[in-house]
């Protein structure tokens, strides 16, 4: 019984589904390697472009650990590949190639969604407890690993486009894109599944007015799928560069550069684009605003506003948008006390 444990076992072996014959799939850990077409990313430096060698990196994300399929479902490419097509594959066809090779990643990705020695450790407790249990004549108390039925019901589908749209030249490196472009894949089929009619049929909410917690069968919240994306961002890395605000002396330098040119100038029209600029960044830079969001001020409750600031010979005018955001409660105006334009010129508050 212990022999049996060695290696990867399809959840499917030794079980006939439909009209197939059974699938007898296992590899040795060690020869469950990447489809000969993978070319996907692969991390093998840190943030700062230095390598990293720890002990299993050649191996890392490149080949199964025996054991793995205690921890992780795993069904063998075929099975999957008829999960989703309901076929076999045909050796000619370019596309069921490209699927089994992204099928191939997927698997690996979710298999190392745990490391070496949680599997490590998995096997030894297994293997302990069926010596014990042998010792008394008692049969394995494990509960069946599958076999499953032929549909997608993990996630697989959502994990083959995932794959495949990092292949696509990114915004930061030019040969692929990163796990957090692609996870919107995840999103935009999770808010799908939960506007279809079995999405909001099944749907369960537990909790109260506040805290809530939902139940639901889509396949992208299922455990597998969060084991293969956890492996995908461990496989393929993720670079963050962070978005640094502007300096203050930075913008008091800006300031004192736009009010120069509006000194200088004599065309009133030049002067209108100049203040115009400076109320703009003065505006952003205050409110932590994206650009976007500048162009929401209400003009005419601007305008009020700047009457009211001369009349009672007030520093700084409050600054009115129009519309509604994130963390704020639904109203014609938010009046935000930090965006203030001076109104003897174009100056940053400290």
């Amino acid at each position: 019984m212990c022999r049996g444990l060695k290696g990867v076992f399809c959840a499917n072996f030794a079980t006939p589904r439909l009209h197939w014959k059974p699938c007898f799939s296992v590899w040795h850990g060690r020869c469950y390697v990447p489809h000969p077409s993978d070319h996907f990313y692969y991390l093998v430096t840190d943030d700062e472009g230095f390598d990293w060698c720890p002990r299993d990196t050649a191996l890392r994300y490149k080949v199964a650990r025996d054991g793995d399929n205690l921890l992780t479902t795993f069904q063998c490419d075929l099975c999957w590949f008829r999960n989703l097509q309901r076929r076999d594959p045909l050796p000619d066809l370019p596309q069921d190639n490209l699927l089994l090779c992204v099928i191939r990643r997927a698997l690996l990705d979710s298999l190392w969604g745990r490391e070496l020695q949680t599997v490590s450790s998995t096997l030894h407790a297994t293997r302990n407890m069926v010596q014990q249990w042998q010792k008394v004549g008692l049969t394995p108390q494990f509960t069946p690993l599958g076999p499953f039925p032929v549909c997608d019901s993990l996630g697989m589908g959502v994990a083959v486009a995932m794959l495949l749209k990092s292949l696509e030249p990114g915004l930061y490196k030019a040969r692929y894109q990163q796990f957090a472009t692609v996870r919107k894949l995840q999103a935009g089929f999770s808010n799908i599944y939960m506007a279809s009619e079995e999405g909001a049929s099944c749907l369960r909410t537990v909790g109260g007015d506040k805290a809530k917690h939902q139940l639901t069968y889509s396949p992208t919240q299922s455990l597998w799928f969060e084991r293969f994306s956890q492996g995908c961002i461990r496989c393929m890395g993720q670079e963050v560069r962070q978005v640094w605000a502007i300096p203050l002396p930075v913008m008091h330098g800006l300031m004192k550069v736009l009010e120069d040119e509006w000194l200088k100038s004599p065309d009133c029209v030049v002067r209108e684009q100049v203040a115009s600029l400076g109320a703009f960044a003065v505006i952003a830079f205050c409110g932590s605003f994206r650009g976007s969001e500048v162009f929401l001020t209400d003009l005419h409750g601007l305008r009020k506003l700047m009457e009211e600031t001369h009349k009672f010979q007030r520093d700084h005018v409050v600054i009115p948008l129009l519309g509604r955001f994130k963390g704020e409660q639904n109203s014609r105006y938010h009046l935000s006390p930090l965006a203030a334009v001076t109104s003897s010129g174009l100056q940053v508050q400290t």
